[in-house]
């Protein structure tokens, strides 16, 4: 079976860390596409004159070439040097960025994403919206999770 697989990249090396190892470890030879994605999220704040939206759109095409070559850096130390695939990369912005990579998912119909947690369990996860949370009860496609090397 061919797989169309997506990769969420994060900016955190704590999170990428993970993501090495498992691409050292992963059977790539039935990846025929390999997706690498991350979306900036957008905040909106407050102002006396009125909302600001932040990046704006100008400040995230000025941003968009050094994300570009750093996911573009990052695949390189995830998928091996033997990969016979295709590697796509995918820079957006959105409110919500796991809402955003969904789309994606169904509009690039990936049959499993991998995305990288930081592993927070009881009290500390408690208060905290995870993105892996989310991907994992709504990708419409398989989620692979990679967790923190233990310590």
């Amino acid at each position: 079976m061919n797989t169309n697989l997506m990769v969420a990249l994060p900016l955190e090396d704590d999170l990428l860390t993970p993501l090495y190892a498992w691409g050292k470890r992963f059977d790539w030879s039935h990846v025929t596409d390999v997706h690498f994605i991350h979306v900036v999220k957008k905040n909106i704040t407050p102002l006396e004159f009125g909302l600001m939206e932040m990046p704006d759109e100008n400040t995230f095409k000025e941003m968009a070439p050094t994300l570009t070559k750093f996911m573009k850096d990052e695949a390189h130390k995830i998928i091996p040097r033997d990969f016979h695939g295709k590697a796509h990369f995918h820079l957006a912005s959105d409110f919500n960025p796991a809402e955003e990579i969904t789309r994606q998912i169904k509009s690039l119909k990936n049959n499993l994403i991998v995305v990288s947690t930081r592993g927070k369990h009881g009290f500390e996860g408690l208060f905290t919206s995870s993105f892996t949370d989310h991907m994992v009860k709504f990708a419409p496609c398989d989620v692979f999770v990679v967790r923190p090397e233990p310590r």
